[in-house]
């Protein structure tokens, strides 16, 4: 499996290496192949269960961690899988998210270093503190950090590294990989490796977004820091709205408006994409494990239809459809950066 042309080899520039990989992660969500690996997983023993639900996780409510925490090692061979039925049944199992990366977007804060490592990129992320998983096995919200290996080639995950305060709490390697039958939509890959590089990227814009079937009235909106942010005018109302907000205390019609803004953490979401256009792409959704539900994808009955503006990256038409029915549908019909 070939990374798609506008993703072909990794930058030379250090400082844009970041935002490839992540393009190069995305991307894959509009690839599939039939895989056959070696997985080997590691546990570093721990006197207690560490606490890394972070703010939404059960030790938050309950205050007390688990009892210790056995080390061990497990090793299985697999044939034949496919990352595209990863996404389609939401597999949760450790392995998946090594040959089905694209669900770690969503639970990235920071990309806190990217470089060459021998035939790899190595990155070492950071989780959300409000979007990542508290169930996530890789980077769940109270983790100190997660390293990648990326293979460019493929964009599956060559080994990962969970760190707690500690020290490494799991490591995960992918040997004897073997790659058939490999499938690359590749204008939905550019797509989806453009809404990928809104996650590093800073912007200051101001849009008219103009709503359609959408039920929800309230725009509640409580924002988190974020280099992204934008000044809309929607239904004869002025919000500013950032890139991140509180999930829990934002309302679903804001969060909508804060998507476009940012999307790539929608990427996670979306299972079969395909291109219907340049820069466009329809999807289907994952079943309900990814945490939080996001506001474009939160049902896998619904059908996303999106477009992206390739300056910004922002989202210009959204649509997420349920049969023949609309059931949300925004347009951004103004559009202008802030110097």
């Amino acid at each position: 499996m070939a990374a798609s042309d506008r993703l072909a080899g990794p930058p030379a520039d250090r400082e844009r290496l970041a935002a490839w990989a992540l393009s190069r992660i995305a991307a894959t969500a509009a690839e599939d192949a039939h895989v056959d690996a070696v997985i080997d997983i590691e546990y570093a023993a721990r006197d207690a269960e560490p606490d890394l639900g972070g703010r939404f996780g059960a030790a938050a409510v309950s205050g007390e961690p688990a009892n210790r925490r056995r080390g061990g090692t497990e090793s299985l061979r697999v044939r034949g899988v496919s990352p595209l039925r990863l996404r389609e049944e939401d597999d949760d199992e450790p392995w998946a998210a090594l040959l089905d990366p694209a669900r770690l977007i969503r639970g990235i804060g920071t990309v806190t270093e990217a470089r060459w490592e021998g035939e790899w990129v190595e990155l070492s992320l950071t989780p959300h503190p409000l979007f990542a998983d508290p169930v996530d096995p890789w980077l769940p919200p109270g983790a100190r950090g997660l390293t990648i290996r990326l293979d460019p080639a493929t964009g599956f995950l060559r080994s990962a590294a969970l760190h707690d305060d500690h020290g490494v709490l799991a490591t995960a390697r992918v040997g004897g990989l073997t790659v058939r039958d490999a499938r690359s939509a590749t204008e939905a890959a550019r797509t989806l490796a453009r809404m990928a590089t809104t996650l590093l990227e800073p912007a200051l814009l101001t849009a008219t977004v103009r709503r359609e079937a959408d039920p929800h009235h309230d725009l509640s909106f409580r924002p988190a820091p974020s280099a992204r942010s934008w000044t809309i005018e929607c239904d004869g109302r002025a919000l500013t709205v950032t890139g991140d907000y509180a999930p829990d205390r934002t309302s679903p019609a804001a969060a909508r408006l804060a998507e476009l803004l940012t999307p790539a953490r929608i990427v996670s979401h979306l299972a079969r994409v395909s291109a219907t256009s340049p820069g466009a792409v329809t999807a289907t959704v994952r079943p309900l494990r990814a945490f939080p539900v996001s506001a474009w994808a939160p049902d896998s009955t619904l059908t996303c239809h999106l477009t992206v503006d390739p300056a910004t990256g922002v989202l210009v038409r959204a649509e997420a459809t349920a049969g023949r029915r609309t059931v949300f549908r925004h347009t951004v019909t103004a559009l202008r950066s802030e110097e």
